[in-house]
């Protein structure tokens, strides 16, 4: 549990930290993306009125309102369209300049009821593929109105349009992320919030949910009514919430959440072309290999420990034996040790057998590709370097997960040599906790750079979908 507590403070800092961040950065500029687009949409609108392509609205949308109203986006014939497109582009205009006046940018308001209305206005045109070939209708149709002013002649019009949607197109793209980061981050908190006042209060039996989650979601809707009942009750994500408390690979999926909460912010400065993607990989890889001195340590003092055991007063019959070994020459067996490595989420201990000799070499040996991970000199790290991305990924990957198992083996032989010690040595038997918690920090960034690596290569295939990119 106290492992699990870790996670869970991890999560709750994490989750404040990000909130700090969507109100003082990314909401501030959410409202200043808007603000160009009600500028570049009232732009289009005056230069069509001015041609004569369309005439004023007659509906008055300045009155005072509620909240947004999202135009139609239903269907029309040709005779209609410069009417209708007239309307629903003032009408556009006139909730941006709602949006941007009445509505506060901070998390707490912008809830998710109040972020769907915000996505729909954003799509009313789809201004990112802007085209007369488009099937939506609102956007082919005041696609067709501004090519009827492309074809005349007058370029400073055609100019100020094209200046308009390049802007337009422009912020929909960065409107359109800024709103799924915060959707997501609605979600984690929500989450969050049952961890912190629904979970404590559920009594969840890990053994059943190999049967299914629907005695485990029963339990929680107990407690969910009594902690939480003013908010609704997400089954899908109360289920992401038991995936990531109690399923095997619950330590991945705690370790890439905090990741994702913790994504750099020079992501949002990024630019929209492709690029490579290899130096943030890269970056995880030096990240984990410089848990190498910490791996020294932990090897040094395993051995220190297991040679004060070995050495404790023995019986007359076992100082006989070992006499004869040497005058007989014979090796040495290796010692084989039981131990108990913990699950953090369950609480139920795994019974291995270690070779310690083998599994002290095996750090050594880590510790050493490790090293070379970290000098851009070595010849380890200038062949990664020279591999593809998939490669480094799977690389990275791998040494996460086999690092994450070494480390549960070696907690287990720290309990082990602290249980087994007499007392009157036990003082004198070395702890690795401050060695493991240091090699966990570090496998917890390298994850971030994971993470970050799959959310930019998810950006470049949306933009590219989009045809904002191309590759």
């Amino acid at each position: 549990m106290e492992q699990n507590q870790s996670f869970n403070d991890l999560l709750f800092q994490a989750i404040m930290e990000r909130q700090q961040y969507f109100d003082s950065m990314l909401l501030p500029k959410l409202q200043e993306e808007f603000r160009i687009m009600q500028s570049a949409s009232k732009t289009i609108l005056t230069v069509l009125q001015k041609k004569g392509v369309i005439r004023d609205d007659p509906y008055n949308y300045d009155s005072k309102r509620a909240d947004i109203e999202v135009p139609p986006e239903d269907t029309f014939s040709d005779n209609e369209k410069a009417a209708i497109i007239g309307r629903r582009l003032s009408q556009y205009e006139a909730m941006l300049d709602y949006l941007n006046n009445y509505y506060q940018f901070n998390c707490d308001y912008l809830a998710t009821d109040r972020i769907q209305k915000m996505v729909a206005l954003n799509r009313t045109f789809t201004w990112e593929s802007f085209s007369i070939t488009s099937t939506r209708p609102n956007t082919k149709g005041l696609a067709d109105l501004v090519n009827n002013i492309r074809n005349g002649s007058d370029p400073l019009s055609i100019s100020i349009i094209n200046d308009a949607l390049t802007q337009l197109s422009k912020s929909s793209i960065s409107i359109t992320k800024t709103l799924k980061m915060l959707t997501d981050f609605h979600r984690e908190r929500y989450k969050t919030a049952v961890r912190k006042m629904v979970m404590p209060g559920a009594v969840i039996n890990p053994a059943s949910l190999s049967n299914g989650t629907s005695a485990a979601l029963k339990e929680i809707k107990k407690s969910f009514a009594v902690n939480m009942k003013d908010q609704p009750f997400y089954t899908e994500l109360i289920e992401e919430i038991l995936k990531e408390e109690y399923s095997p690979e619950h330590a991945v999926l705690q370790q890439e959440l905090l990741a994702r909460l913790a994504i750099s912010k020079q992501n949002q400065t990024k630019t929209a072309s492709a690029e490579s993607l290899k130096p943030v990989l890269l970056d995880g890889i030096r990240t984990l290999g410089s848990v190498s001195p910490q791996l020294d340590e932990i090897v040094a003092k395993l051995a220190e420990n297991n040679h004060l055991l070995a050495n404790i007063e023995k019986s007359f019959f076992e100082k006989f034996s070992e006499l004869l070994k040497k005058a007989f020459n014979i090796k040495k067996q290796d010692e084989l040790i039981w131990i108990t490595s913990i699950d953090p989420a369950t609480q139920t201990g795994k019974r291995e057998q270690l070779n310690l000799t083998e599994f002290i070499e095996d750090i050594r040996h880590r510790s050493r590709i490790f090293t070379g991970f970290t000098l851009r000199s070595s010849p380890a790290f200038q062949k990664i370097e020279l591999m593809d991305e998939s490669q480094i990924l799977d690389l990275l990957t791998r040494n996460l997960a086999e690092l994450g198992t070494v480390l549960k083996q070696c907690a287990g032989l720290d309990d082990y040599f602290k249980q087994n010690a007499p007392p009157e040595i036990r003082d004198r038997v070395r702890g690795i906790k401050v060695e493991i918690s240091a090699i966990r920090n570090n496998i917890v960034k390298a994850n971030q750079c994971r993470a970050e690596y799959a959310s930019q290569v998810e950006e470049q295939q949306q933009l590219k979908k989009l045809g904002i990119t191309h590759g």
